[in-house]
């Protein structure tokens, strides 16, 4: 097979496999409103200020303030002015957000064991291997 071929067919085979339901779940941990949860759940309740979370999610802060007003309308976070300056916010979130974000957690972790499960440990291994092969060749 020539080098195109192997493109080809490498980027069709990854196609496929970006294109099911668990790498669909795992992608919403990657970016958006789930991202940001993530982000929150990480800072152990204290919470962040929304320019350290859009420098985390590498997004504009007006991308960051339209993600965390719909995270806000749905009970996931909250937003409170600091009372020293008041153009300063504190985003922490709440616990329907770290409920909601969990189930999320739970959904993806099923996909990926099942995928451990069916391809076995050398596999997966391999797998392991060569996407951090891939990743170092890239660039990424």
């Amino acid at each position: 097979m020539d080098k195109r071929q192997l493109r080809d067919r490498l980027t069709a085979s990854l196609s496929r496999l970006y294109e099911g339901e668990a790498f669909a779940c795992l992608a919403e941990f990657l970016q958006g409103e789930i991202c940001a949860l993530y982000h929150l759940s990480q800072s152990c309740g204290a919470g962040m200020n929304p320019s350290t979370l859009s420098e985390k999610l590498r997004v504009s802060r007006s991308r960051i303030t339209a993600t965390l007003s719909a995270l806000r309308r749905k009970g996931f976070v909250t937003l409170k002015g600091s009372e020293d300056d008041r153009r300063r916010v504190w985003v922490t979130l709440t616990p329907e957000g770290a409920e909601f974000l969990r189930r999320k957690q739970q959904k993806v972790e099923e996909y990926f064991d099942r995928l451990v499960e069916g391809l076995g440990e050398a596999n997966v291994m391999d797998l392991i291997r060569l996407i951090d092969l891939s990743t170092q060749i890239v660039g990424a």
